[in-house]
């Protein structure tokens, strides 16, 4: 299994909660995941526009944008290729 960098950008909106916990079911054990709320800390909010971020929640897997909006947990698995 190959271990990817995931990271959410989120605004702490439930969407958002709801995005994490899919993507913590989808995930496998060997990769790591980071949350970034965007409203918390201005460098969150600029690696955010780094990754071409326009809305939240939104997923970057491996440095490029995967996913924007909530996604399904099948979704998260498609791109993680599990």
């Amino acid at each position: 299994m190959v271990k990817h960098k995931i990271e959410v950008f989120t605004s702490g909106c439930p969407l958002c909660k709801e995005t994490i916990q899919i993507v913590r079911e989808a995930k496998c054990p060997e990769c790591t995941l980071t949350e970034y709320n965007i409203l918390e800390k201005a460098e969150h909010f600029e690696r955010a526009r780094k990754y071409g971020v326009k809305a939240v929640p939104s997923i970057v897997v491996d440095g490029k944008l995967a996913i924007e909006g909530k996604p399904t947990v099948q979704n998260v698995k498609n791109i993680l290729g599990l």
